[in-house]
């Protein structure tokens, strides 16, 4: 049915967490899947649920997809879960160190501050590190009961209220603020499991009711310029510092894309037609491959559309911005030789009003500011168009913990209203694209991300750098340990070269790089950067080979 709204909005929720898991011990080093699962990923379905009218896209990327299928049918496990799982009076003193290190990251504001219980257990322990015999008096100070209350208010903090709302023994815990006990808590991890359990089925039956369309994003997570040519940094950034070791394999961002491809069908039913590269990033090589590879249409940011009207392929460092910002509500088309791709722009302003701003607002008042900002772009658009693509593109988790509730008002004020409006309605970005095909094109795209429209934070930083020089070092071991396998030839070294693989392109994820970036992550005990070396360092493990001495070391 041809779109009849002026103005059409197109939610795209990015849905993403690094690959946190460690293939060769099968544990899962940080929680925030699982607890994402339970607060976000989960609700956020169930609000698009909710309302008749509304149409959301959801951006579900492959290695994310496979961590929620491991917690769901393998019952994979992580630290936070099993501190958890474990009864209070048989925490022994590391345990319970853990769980005072790890059991107040939440947000204070929303979920300590409000909790009489969780404020007095954090006063209990200081808001500082603790070390040595500060610590031991610290932890001699918690009776088995401050244990068990810290363990359960923990776990409730990550729940939405959406799940409580549905399940009355949830509300009474939560009602009953302390003195919880152990079957309390045994209850909350089966709900977990419960919900954990839901999600995929409840996308996929959104995605079949028409409610919802579902896109990828290459498998784990890479930055697809960078893999294709660490040099393209140079077009957006031409006094960028370099690694020493040029990293050039546009063959292994291709298999992030097949990999995606594939899997997404299996777990979705049917192939995507669009796709948010990784942090919104695409260069002319990169939007190639996604083209070889059968992608119908790419989303990125609106400083990459300016930049790439007004350069014609030139290089220039300070964004262009166009006198006329109404360029970016509609699609367009890229196009290199026979083949072609439609591209759509995120308004950045609104993305940003809702990631930062929004959270500090009465949440009724935030949805129908939104609302009077999509009806003026409406009034504004112009006359010649038939209508008009506003997208909305930002993380669909890491927003919502600042909001109250979650944000769980803001969705049902938007979601409830947008479609009442004369001129403005949701869609989803390849409903839009059926009815309204892009009628102008891009000769030159020019290559960046949504962050400052270029890839500043994934290279240029000493620390960023190195890890290229680690990877490109690394995967020329790999290529050569390769050719000696295929020369000797056993079954069982086939399936440990291809899992060495698999860890090579898990380290090409974007997640590493990021928190490298900035003196803040120096010299700590960086996660990522153990996550990172052990993904390289389990190549070697698989194939019998030692581990080089350098990844041992922290480069954070």
């Amino acid at each position: 049915m041809k779109n009849a709204k002026r103005l059409n909005v197109a939610f795209l929720w990015h849905m993403h967490q690094p690959y946190y898991k460690d293939p060769l011990s099968g544990r899962y080093i940080m929680p925030w899947v699982r607890l994402h699962g339970i607060k976000d990923y989960y609700p956020m379905a169930r609000l698009a649920e909710r309302f008749e009218d509304i149409k959301v896209t959801f951006n579900m990327v492959p290695s994310l997809v496979e961590q929620i299928d491991d917690y769901s049918r393998l019952g994979a496990s992580d630290l936070f879960s099993e501190l958890t799982a474990k009864k209070a009076s048989g925490l022994d003193f590391a345990d319970k160190v853990a769980m005072l290190d790890n059991f107040f990251k939440v947000n204070f504001k929303r979920f300590i501050e409000n909790s009489p219980r969780y404020s007095e257990l954090l006063m209990k322990k200081g808001v500082g590190p603790l070390a040595g015999a500060a610590l031991e008096k610290v932890i001699g100070g918690f009776s088995d009961q401050d244990i068990l209350d810290l363990q359960v208010l923990f776990n409730l903090a990550w729940l939405h209220s959406i799940s409580v709302d549905d399940d009355v023994n949830l509300k009474d815990m939560i009602e009953k603020r302390s003195s919880y006990t152990e079957e309390d808590k045994e209850y909350i991890i089966m709900k977990q499991a419960e919900i954990i359990s839901e999600i995929l089925p409840l996308y996929r039956d959104l995605q079949d009711a028409g409610k919802i369309e579902i896109t990828t994003t290459p498998y784990y997570h890479p930055i697809l310029p960078l893999l294709c040519d660490t040099s393209i940094a140079k077009v957006s950034s031409p006094g960028i510092d370099l690694p020493k070791k040029r990293f050039s394999h546009p063959e292994d961002a291709a298999w992030h894309i097949r990999e995606a491809i594939k899997f997404h069908s299996m777990q979705f039913g049917r192939p995507q037609r669009g796709m948010w590269p990784s942090e919104g990033s695409v260069s002319e090589e990169a939007l190639g491959i996604m083209m070889s590879e059968g992608i119908s249409w790419v989303a990125t940011d609106e400083d990459i559309l300016f930049n790439s009207l007004s350069t014609s392929g030139r290089r220039r460092k300070n964004i262009v911005k166009p006198a006329d910002r109404r360029v970016i509500y509609e699609p367009y088309i890229f196009k290199a030789g026979a083949k072609s791709i439609a591209m759509i722009f995120r308004d950045k302003n609104l993305s940003d009003m809702i990631s930062f701003s929004y959270n500090s607002w009465n949440q009724h008042d935030a949805a129908w500011d939104l609302i009077k900002h999509l009806n003026t772009v409406a009034n504004n658009l112009r006359r010649d168009a038939d209508n008009g693509l506003l997208a909305i593109i930002m993380d669909g988790e890491n927003a919502w913990e600042y909001f109250e509730d979650n944000g769980r008002a803001f969705f049902e004020t938007l979601y409830s209203n947008i479609d009442k409006q004369e001129m403005i309605g949701s869609s989803t970005v390849s409903e839009f694209l059926d009815n309204s095909p892009p009628k102008n094109s891009i000769a030159n795209v020019f290559p960046g991300s949504w962050i400052n429209h270029n890839f500043n934070i994934w290279i240029g930083d000493e620390q960023d750098n190195i890890s290229w020089e680690y990877l490109e070092m690394v995967r020329r071991d790999l290529v050569r340990f390769t050719g000696e396998f295929r020369k000797n030839g056993s079954g069982q070294s086939g399936q440990a070269l291809s899992r060495a693989w698999r860890e090579l392109y898990a380290a090409e994820g974007s997640d590493w790089n990021w928190w490298y970036s900035g003196a803040a992550h120096r010299g700590l005990d960086n996660k990522f950067d153990k996550l990172y070396r052990t993904h390289l360092g389990n190549i070697y493990k698989l194939l019998k080979k030692p581990v080089p001495d350098y990844l041992k070391i922290s480069i954070a």
